[in-house]
């Protein structure tokens, strides 16, 4: 028997209908289409809340830090210095393009309560005037 001339058939050489225009158009995969992305979306909006949760947490949080630092501040006599924020105009407000992208305009906590200039009872030392801390 004489030796086939023709080379041997290997996987490459099987026909398959895969990237078949029609097929990629059918109802059935643009319905699995429609819900991956419905899926996605639900699981979005669920990172979303609760990264706005986190968010909201931590601003309350960083409030109660605050209120905390000036009472112990103002018990020590001691006046800090208000810490700027990047967009923060000269007397004191925020400019509108540094505002929150949420809409929620919320006043700044440190300036939410008036200053508490009275000395601390029971202290020797008289202050003429307050140590300013920059933080």
């Amino acid at each position: 028997m004489p030796k086939s001339t023709q080379p041997a058939r290997t996987v490459r050489d099987i026909k398959t209908l895969a990237g078949k225009a029609a097929d990629l158009m059918s109802p059935h995969k643009m319905y699995m289409r429609l819900f991956s992305l419905e899926t996605e979306r639900h699981r979005r909006m669920q990172e979303r809340e609760s990264a706005m949760l986190r968010v909201t947490n931590i601003d309350a949080r960083c409030a109660e830090i605050d209120v905390e630092k000036e009472l112990l501040l103002a018990r020590l006599g001691v006046e800090s210095i208000p810490l700027t924020m990047p967009g923060d105009l000269p007397d004191g407000s925020r400019s509108t393009s540094a505002r929150s992208s949420r809409g929620v305009s919320r006043p700044d906590p440190r300036r939410a309560r008036p200053r508490v200039d009275q000395p601390t009872p029971g202290t020797e030392a008289v202050i003429s005037e307050p140590v300013r801390i920059r933080y």
